[in-house]
């Protein structure tokens, strides 16, 4: 179903050349992941689901939005996916814990993992009811989706 791999995918589920406008004093710590940090607006780089690259055409259309508690991504003027998340920087890698706030994923959890570099976020992350990622990689068949984003706005 292809709407909902779409859906999934931006659910937390990173534009080329685009560089974020934000000073270096602006930049997090790779290691620094929280709250702080992760609120913004970013563009897809990339995204694998089941070991599959996505489409270009629908790449450079997804956009995510966090806050410090709610994380948003949409398709051109389509909201996608809304949910709530939380992040245990505690352990290694991070883990994320996403949950969906409205339609078929209203209340049910995607658990993943993350890195930021700077200003590229990494998420590695399954749907329900599959065991969280431990590696930053996307098998065929693994239900797992990997995706890159790159801050092109920080949120106050």
């Amino acid at each position: 179903m292809p709407g909902r791999t779409i859906v999934a995918l931006i659910t937390l589920g990173l534009v080329l050349g685009v560089d974020a406008p934000c000073s270096g004093e602006d930049r997090v710590d790779a290691k620094t992941v929280d709250a702080k940090t992760l609120p913004g607006t970013w563009t897809c780089v990339s995204a694998t689901i089941d070991g599959r690259p996505l489409a270009d055409e629908t790449r450079k259309q997804l956009k995510l939005t966090m806050t410090a508690d709610r994380f948003k991504t949409e398709r051109g003027d389509q909201v996608l996916f809304d949910s709530t998340y939380t992040v245990d920087a505690t352990k290694t890698p991070p883990q994320i814990d996403m949950i969906g706030t409205e339609g078929e994923l209203k209340g049910k959890p995607a658990l993943g993992i993350l890195k930021l570099d700077a200003n590229q976020l990494t998420l590695c992350y399954v749907m329900t009811g599959s065991p969280r990622p431990t590696a930053f990689d996307s098998q065929p068949q693994s239900g797992v989706f990997l995706v890159v984003w790159k801050r092109v706005e920080i949120q106050p």
